[in-house]
């Protein structure tokens, strides 16, 4: 979703334009407040903000970075910008924020793996040292053996998954 702050006349065309050309659904508010409600009540992938509001709502419109989450946040002048640069902005702020996601996603994934390869070498090593011990009843030697044939497969599956 995406959210369209303006009190400019052109709101809906520029909604429409911009619904059609991300597949996403706009909503507008004519002022902060009306914004705020919005966002509490939904969650934007995007927030275009015209330059030209009034500075009378600029105390509500400070609340906006803080409430808008994970949306990127575009401010545009509805006054001078034509309704296909908005669009252009929109998809562009969208595609960037797709490729920024995609990369924190890539990064977690291999620190996550990482930490992953760490803790179950340490399995590994315990339990091999483990079943070295040469008074070690059958019951543990056993269960033994059997963490460490979990902790390969997951080794595996771990190394086939990249």
């Amino acid at each position: 979703m995406i959210l369209l702050i303006t009190t400019s006349p052109r709101v809906g065309e520029c909604a429409r334009a911009i619904e059609k050309a991300t597949g996403e659904s706009a909503h507008t508010a004519s002022n902060f407040r009306r914004a705020l409600r919005l966002l509490r009540q939904h969650e934007f992938d995007a927030i275009v903000v015209d330059q030209c509001l009034p500075d009378s709502e600029s105390e509500a419109g400070e609340l906006l970075p803080a409430l808008s989450g994970a949306a990127v946040l575009l401010f545009i002048n509805l006054a001078i910008s034509g309704v296909e640069r908005v669009v252009r902005d929109v998809r562009a702020a969208l595609h960037r924020r797709d490729q920024e996601q995609r990369v924190a996603m890539q990064a977690a994934e291999r620190i996550l793996s990482s930490e992953i390869k760490d803790a179950l070498t340490g399995i590994l090593l315990s339990s091999q040292l483990a079943l070295n011990e040469p008074a070690l009843p059958p019951a543990a030697e056993a269960k033994l053996r059997s963490v460490c044939e979990l902790a390969e497969q997951v080794r595996l599956r771990l190394e086939h998954a990249r």
